[in-house]
């Protein structure tokens, strides 16, 4: 890549883990600063959730996909060549399917029994373990973004020795 495009590339990957890291410190707020005193606010509670989840928090973490693979294909850094790269990947790819198959279920299951129910809903085990749940994934997830940003930066795994051996293993001559 040429410095131009490689620095337009770091600038969508910095965008997008804003986006991601400030869709997570919204929700984690939502969660432990506001209190929904009525059937309303907590059923917009839940509706505001869903948005940031769909449409900050996913967009963010497509774009940091997208990108990390833009660098690690058209870089020096590779796929697999450092361990603090592997852990990226597998942090960003764990954290979308997490996302799809549990997380935003949750979400819109809470926002479902909010909006039919209303305060209620605070009263059912279904609501509260659902709400519980993504609570404590909110702050792990905003926990490990932040860890994620301590990685890119201090890049304190050595170099991995997984591509060393697929090279070895598939590409000998």
């Amino acid at each position: 890549m040429t410095p131009q495009s490689t620095k337009w590339v770091r600038a969508f990957h910095m965008l997008s883990a804003c986006l991601w890291g400030g869709g997570a410190l919204s929700m984690v707020l939502l969660h432990s600063v506001f209190t929904p005193n009525s059937g309303g606010e907590l059923y917009a509670r839940d509706i505001c959730l869903k948005i940031i989840d769909e449409y900050v928090v996913t967009s963010g973490a497509f774009g940091c996909l997208i990108t990390g693979f833009i660098f690690a294909w058209k870089t020096s850094w590779g796929f697999f060549k450092f361990r603090w790269v592997i852990i990226k990947w597998t942090v960003n790819v764990g954290f979308i399917i997490f996302g799809f198959l549990f997380y935003m279920p949750w979400l819109e299951r809470m926002s479902e029994i909010s909006g039919s129910i209303k305060l209620m809903a605070l009263q059912t085990p279904e609501y509260l373990r659902n709400q519980l749940l993504n609570e404590i994934t909110a702050f792990m997830v905003f926990g490990c973004l932040l860890l994620l940003v301590l990685i890119s930066i201090f890049k304190p795994f050595g170099k991995s020795s997984i591509e060393n051996k697929f090279t070895q293993t598939f590409l000998k001559s």
